[in-house]
């Protein structure tokens, strides 16, 4: 009986050390699991290309002052950020230098009458309006316009 369970615990014990059983003892698939790409990496990933699109359309010259520098910000105008369908809408975005964009933060009327000279009081209720219609995002199909959009540009 002891000869018939040596062999067997060898082999569990071989296979372990493979990689090819689970904790239960059962083999499990060689294939690599193809995981889906979580909502937070997407937005973050898009976050940094969709904020280079905008400086890079307005040549990283500050909307609001007009300065010129490396140190340009991309600046949610009419509608915050966290409201999805307006997030990646460039109409609702400026390049703006570090000052200007906690300025303009930190005056919200000052901020409403540089986007209404900016894009139209028209525009801008469009935007509010959108950002406020609880339409789904598809951050994937988001990311496929805004790669053709930036390769557009070069």
């Amino acid at each position: 009986m002891v000869g018939k369970i040596i062999p067997l615990v060898e082999s569990y014990l071989g296979s372990i050390k493979e990689g090819h059983l689970t904790k239960m003892g059962s083999k499990r698939s060689k294939k690599p699991i193809k995981r889906r790409k979580s909502q937070g990496v997407i937005k973050r990933r898009l976050d940094v290309r969709f904020s280079k699109h905008i400086r890079d359309i307005e040549n990283n010259i500050c909307g609001f002052c007009g300065a010129k520098g490396k140190r340009m910000e991309c600046h949610h105008g009419v509608v915050h950020r966290r409201y999805m369908n307006t997030r990646y809408e460039p109409d609702n975005c400026a390049c703006v230098c570090g000052g200007c964009h906690r300025f303009l933060s930190d005056f919200p009327k000052i901020n409403t009458e540089f986007f209404r000279k900016r894009i139209g009081a028209g525009r801008m209720e469009q935007l509010e309006i959108l950002a406020r219609s609880g339409k789904k995002v598809d951050l994937e199909q988001v990311e496929i316009e805004l790669k053709r959009k930036m390769e557009a540009l070069e």
